[in-house]
């Protein structure tokens, strides 16, 4: 639990000036190593698809875990085939062995019928594919040179050995990892426990009651984008222009989270409530608005130590505020990493032009196209900070350096949408 004291007014220290967007980032990345790790559960391995492991894992086992049959096929020691120089040789056969067997030793001097997968009887030393021989009264006939030591057989370890590294701490897991470890026979998995995210939205434009009442879409979106990459996350919206109505909630969500958003009410109107409210119970300001279009008003506060992103309430610059700044942050956080991580960045053409943006740096919805040995970003059409169309017709967002003009044909860097 989080422990909110509030401040006397003359304790407030002034908020930061405007930041730029590169000075926000070094904040966000000093921030995130100051919080410590998430506490650590273990799940089940068919339920940690994923999660992010919390500590590296090495094998326990060999694989394969003994000397394995690659094929169906026919087993023997190559010492026991007899060179006669004619085009076929032959070797009775005895055994059949199958997966899941323990066979007993090798039977000199005879052959085995073995399956895929099966272990090789101790002794015998190659296996020979089933289409490439004959068998005809118990005898199988091969021919020489179809006879090689090791041939068609998975060796004990060849994979990896007992005590090679398997997995790092902090990777999250998908079915690639759940299959490695189902094949050590692990069946309880050391993981990171989710983040919890609080999320509030407020307005008395929100109330069914109200005489233009809106669709609240801000805490919808986050939600989505949040749980996407695996946070738990509480909603709550405030359906009036109460200051003690926001602070009962901020206060309730900063009691039960890891970390707070909110968005909205972070200008200087009448009704804007958050940043009074965050100053009622003594958190400090890291800066106060940054120099990005859109996504300005974009302030980021810290109540006890608890990190609170407070969000314009335009959707389309909540949208890119969350995929710039808080999804990287939330990422870096869930899987316990000393600094903020990155997003992959894809490098392309500009099929569009764009004016300078003065001191701002901006981001703009884009589709990413393959064309030849390069990627080709072309512009989709937005109405401002309010859209949210643009979005369901984009791949991510393109970065404009503050001051630089886009032409046709500039080489330009985009970073995909985190949460697709």
């Amino acid at each position: 639990m989080h422990s909110l004291q509030p401040s006397a007014a003359k304790d407030r220290t002034p908020a930061p000036a405007m930041v730029d967007y590169e000075h926000a980032l070094r904040i966000l990345s000093a921030l995130v190593t100051t919080l410590p790790a998430p506490d650590i559960e273990h799940v089940p391995v068919h339920q940690a698809d994923g999660r992010i492991l919390a500590t590296a894992l090495q094998a326990l086992a060999p694989r394969p875990e003994a000397d394995i049959s690659a094929m169906d096929g026919y087993a023997f020691c190559c010492a026991d085939i007899a060179d006669t120089g004619l085009a076929t040789s032959t070797i009775p056969l005895r055994d059949y062995v199958v997966a899941g067997d323990q066979p007993a030793p090798h039977h000199r001097g005879t052959a085995a019928t073995i399956l895929t997968g099966a272990r090789l009887p101790a002794g015998a030393d190659c296996v020979i594919a089933r289409e490439r021989v004959e068998v005809r009264n118990g005898l199988l006939h091969l021919a020489p040179s179809d006879i090689a030591v090791g041939k068609n057989i998975r060796q004990t370890g060849e994979e990896f050995a007992a005590g090679s590294p398997l997995l790092t701490a902090s990777q999250k897991l998908d079915w690639r990892h759940i299959a490695l470890l189902v094949s050590q026979n692990i069946t309880q998995v050391p993981v990171y426990k989710p983040c919890r995210v609080g999320v509030i939205a407020s307005g008395a434009e929100f109330a069914q009651s109200a005489p233009d009442s809106r669709a609240e879409i801000n805490t919808p979106l986050l939600h989505a984008m949040l749980t996407r990459q695996g946070a738990h996350v509480t909603s709550r919206v405030v359906c009036s222009d109460s200051r003690e109505d926001l602070l009962a909630v901020i206060s309730e969500l900063a009691e039960q989270s890891d970390i707070l958003l909110t968005t909205g009410g972070i200008s200087v109107g009448q009704t804007d409530n958050v940043l009074p409210v965050m100053e009622q119970l003594g958190a400090s300001c890291l800066f106060r608005r940054v120099k990005i279009r859109p996504g300005k008003p974009f302030t980021l506060m810290q109540l006890g130590s608890v990190p609170v992103f407070c969000l314009p309430g335009n959707p389309g610059a909540t949208a890119i505020c969350a995929q710039v700044f808080v999804l990287p942050f939330l990422r870096s956080f869930m899987e316990h990493r000393q600094a903020l991580m990155s997003f992959p960045v894809l490098h392309g053409r500009s099929s569009f032009s764009h004016p300078s943006l003065s001191d701002a740096t901006g981001f703009v919805p884009v589709t990413c196209a393959q064309s030849g040995m390069e990627t080709v970003f072309s512009l989709v059409p937005s109405k401002g900070a309010s859209d949210v169309l643009c979005f369901s017709r984009a791949d991510g967002l393109l970065l404009i350096p503050p001051g630089q003009t886009i032409t046709i044909g500039d080489w330009c860097s985009a970073t995909r949408f985190c949460s697709i």
